[in-house]
């Protein structure tokens, strides 16, 4: 192994198989996960997130999983410094093997950027907020990219939590340049992996309704028991407040599986723009048709020969 020079990275849509493949992977050529979905992140968010068993986590050692209270806050700027300080500790034994969704993470590590360490600000986000509630979310997302749009074009307009974020982080001067978006992967070889759309989005129906045989919706109860409602930070994730409005009764079990489905959907969508099928950086591996993950394994254990 000591002729591998970059470090591997299996980005893709939600729902494709990227932890599979990661795992596989791993076995393989001496490898541990490094998680960069930031959905992973939070502790008691099973199910919903499709969080790696305990038994993968013992077969494969997985980093960056279950480091944060389902309550806790976390930005860019803390993920890149807990990231690079991760892969600086690989002593060269294991290979590093980077796997997940977030757009935004894993571009600004891929491409390095320098995003500034700015404080949250209670009262400011307070007066955001309750301008969303008032205006519509849309209307935040166009006052963001009218005062800072190279911040706004990296942002979900539907993610307020990040909108906000955004506001935050142009009051510090921060800007992103064009050029970043150009900048070359210069310490990670990057896999994508895409299947067909409407295949993917029947994929993601049938996980869907899967999570709720394991047991979702008392997941959700069990983190309301706890103290958690849909103000909390992690119930941001998709599902979970449709869930919490579910078991309050606010909606019926059919509008659930709507919106769950509808917003996995939008975030595939969003997901594709993030990793764009036209990007040369990008080495994509379509798995339409094929039944598992020998495909796309056999391709990038070619890289590792």
């Amino acid at each position: 192994m000591e002729s591998v020079i970059k470090i591997p990275v299996i980005i893709g849509p939600t729902g494709v198989g990227k932890s599979s493949l990661g795992f596989e992977l791993a076995k393989r050529i001496s490898g541990e996960i490094i998680n960069t979905d930031s959905s992973l992140f939070y502790k008691y968010l099973n199910i919903g997130t499709d969080k790696p068993s305990e038994t993968r986590m013992k077969e494969v050692k997985h980093h960056l999983i279950n480091i944060l209270n389902p309550d806790s806050r976390f930005n860019l700027a803390e993920f890149l410094e807990l990231i690079n300080t991760k892969l600086n500790s690989f002593d060269g034994k294991n290979i590093p093997i980077l796997v997940g969704g977030s757009g935004q993470y894993i571009m600004a590590l891929l491409e390095n950027w320098s995003v500034p360490k700015v404080e949250p600000d209670e009262k400011f986000r307070k007066k955001l907020e309750l301008l969303s509630q008032q205006k519509g979310k849309e209307f935040l997302y166009k006052k963001l990219q009218k005062e800072f749009p190279s911040i706004a074009e990296n942002i979900d307009k539907n993610n307020t939590r990040r909108v906000i974020r955004g506001f935050e982080v142009g009051r510090s001067g921060f800007q992103l340049k064009n050029h970043q978006k150009e900048r070359n992967f210069t310490k990670f070889q990057v896999y994508g992996l895409t299947m067909d759309r409407e295949l993917l989005y029947e994929k993601i129906d049938n996980r869907i309704e899967a999570m709720f045989k394991k047991g979702w919706v008392e997941e959700v109860q069990n983190l309301i028991s706890i103290g958690l409602n849909n103000k909390s930070l992690s119930f941001k994730n998709i599902g979970y407040t449709d869930i919490y409005l579910f078991i309050k009764k606010e909606i019926s079990f059919e509008e659930v599986l709507i919106r769950i489905k509808k917003s996995t959907r939008n975030l595939i969508r969003h997901q594709y723009n993030w990793f764009k099928l036209s990007d040369p950086r990008i080495k994509w591996i379509d798995i339409s048709g094929k039944n598992n993950n020998n495909y796309a394994l056999n391709i990038i254990l070619e890289d590792f020969k």
